[in-house]
């Protein structure tokens, strides 16, 4: 996109445009009211698409939300390369994006720690080459559009949680993704799954989809139940919500506070991550 330098003078006279918008041909003219102004910013904000990415260690989901949240396009699912490194994976997304568009912004969820955009951890796509990866500033080149990367569990927690009090997410995939919310406000990048839990391990070796496949469902769902009742007088949380791709191999009466939710729920995080809703 052409940059712009503009005096003070000039640039008063240009309205305000909202996110997605084109500033390839500025309308230069009368400046309009502050109100008008803030109709349309509203305006554009109702129309926004959001491509929504899930990047887990099996795989890579992707779909459109309007912006309310409902879905304008059938979510979609890669596997996720091995050996997942940087090049790879974005290979697969950027062969995924065309089925998806037109969309105006991307938020993506990334298995690991993520701070401004920039990768720090990815434990579960199991490759170093990712620390330090600006991986933000290169799906927005890609997509062409602003883009926001954040922990993957800190997105889904986005699409579920009711912003009242304190509530937590965890995500059984790959391994074990966390969220925490206290009055929706998010704390980034918990990353509890690897906190040590019992016998010597963490929480992801104990209940990882390696060990599922390792003891079966039975013995799996046993201590997924035993974690719960480690977190619950740690954190007190009000609600605790169960997500990822291994929940439906869940084998467990759940307590009246821990609900379960499906993954395009939480892929609807992608629309209050830009402070919609």
């Amino acid at each position: 996109m052409r940059r712009l330098v503009l005096s003070l003078t000039l640039a008063e006279r240009i309205p305000i445009l909202a996110p997605g918008a084109s500033h390839a041909s500025p309308v230069i003219g009368p400046r309009k009211p502050a109100s008008m102004q803030r109709n349309h910013f509203a305006m554009a904000q109702r129309t926004l698409r959001t491509l929504s990415v899930d990047i887990g260690g099996t795989g890579i989901k992707m779909m459109v939300l309007d912006a309310e949240g409902h879905p304008l396009t059938e979510r979609t699912r890669e596997l996720t390369p091995r050996p997942s490194t940087p090049a790879k994976v974005l290979a697969v997304f950027a062969k995924m994006l065309d089925r998806h568009r037109p969309f105006e912004r991307v938020s993506v969820g990334f298995p690991g720690v993520v701070r401004h955009g920039v990768v720090r951890t990815a434990p579960n796509l199991g490759t170093k080459s990712w620390e330090g990866h600006a991986f933000e500033t290169e799906v927005a080149e890609l997509a062409g559009c602003p883009t926001r990367v954040i922990n993957d569990a800190d997105l889904q927690g986005y699409g579920v949680v009711r912003g009242d009090g304190v509530e937590m997410v965890l995500t059984l995939g790959t391994g074990v993704g966390s969220a925490l919310f206290v009055n929706g406000h998010l704390l980034p990048n918990l990353e509890l799954g690897h906190h040590p839990f019992k016998k010597g391990q963490t929480y992801e070796e104990r209940v990882s989809e390696k060990e599922l496949v390792r003891i079966g469902r039975k013995r799996w769902s046993t201590r997924v139940g035993e974690m719960l009742e480690q977190l619950a007088p740690i954190f007190n949380f009000d609600v605790l919500y169960l997500g990822g791709g291994n929940l439906k191999k869940l084998e467990l009466t759940l307590p009246e506070n821990v609900v379960r939710f499906e993954n395009v729920q939480g892929l609807r995080g992608g629309i209050r991550l830009w402070g919609d809703r």
